[in-house]
């Protein structure tokens, strides 16, 4: 089984390196494409000086969901990972754990269950907006779907189409990985507004009902699964 992992990367030169290190060499992934999302630090420069990806920078700034689909139309093979460039803690072992489900053949999707995911999520074994997933490139049967959702829209939109396709869900415990809070990365209140904004966006694209039924039936399609040598 040959991988594409997407990098999406919005000002994250001081963290984007460690992510990047980690996935660049891993046996399991067959490339590896970064989209810079017009970032405005050094987030380029840091980028350019990475060997073993595939680099498509833009700008201005345009959301996570089209770096998304840039990096998707770009991929050549059946089978994607998607992972966040902000990532703290990670280790090779991580992605192993990730990927090994559908290699296996035993689940058809696998996302993670970080370390410092709500409380709620991790009481209840699912992180339903969790940014770091592998699936089949054709569960998204037109990319032009995506141009209408707003940045924060992504993961409810791909979840949709696992709940619709009732596919087998592997969570992987990622009990050693965080993601930093977005107060800790742009400051209390612009991190605040960020947080808000993005469950707006959540809100709009299912409304509160649907996310609430959304989660409900992921439930029932997932399973926890701990990490393991491949």
């Amino acid at each position: 089984m040959n991988i594409s992992c997407i990098v999406p990367v919005y000002n994250e030169g001081a963290r984007v390196k460690a992510v990047l290190d980690v996935l660049v060499g891993h046996s399991l992934i067959d490339e590896i494409i970064v989209v810079n999302d017009g970032s405005t630090d050094n987030s380029e420069e840091v980028l350019k000086n990475i060997s073993g990806i595939n680099l498509i920078s833009y700008f201005p700034n345009r959301g996570k969901t089209h770096a998304v689909k840039t990096a998707f139309l770009a991929t050549k093979n059946e089978w994607v990972m998607m992972i966040d460039s902000d990532l703290l803690g990670i280790e090779k072992r991580n992605i192993t754990d990730l990927i090994a489900p559908v290699v296996e053949g035993n689940f058809d999707v696998s996302m993670t269950l970080r370390k410092n995911s709500l409380s709620i999520f991790r009481f209840l074994g699912l992180d339903f907006v969790s940014g770091e997933r592998v699936f089949k490139k054709n569960l998204i049967s037109d990319f032009s779907l995506l141009d209408n959702l707003p940045g924060f829209g992504l993961e409810v939109f791909l979840n949709g189409l696992i709940v619709e396709k009732k596919l087998k869900i592997a969570v992987v415990d990622w009990e050693n990985v965080i993601t930093p809070r977005k107060s800790v990365k742009y400051g209390f209140w612009a991190g605040f507004v960020g947080d808000i904004k993005m469950v707006f966006q959540i809100v709009k694209v299912m409304g509160v009902f649907g996310i609430v039924e959304q989660f409900r039936k992921m439930f029932s399609l997932r399973k926890v699964v701990r990490g393991r040598d491949f």
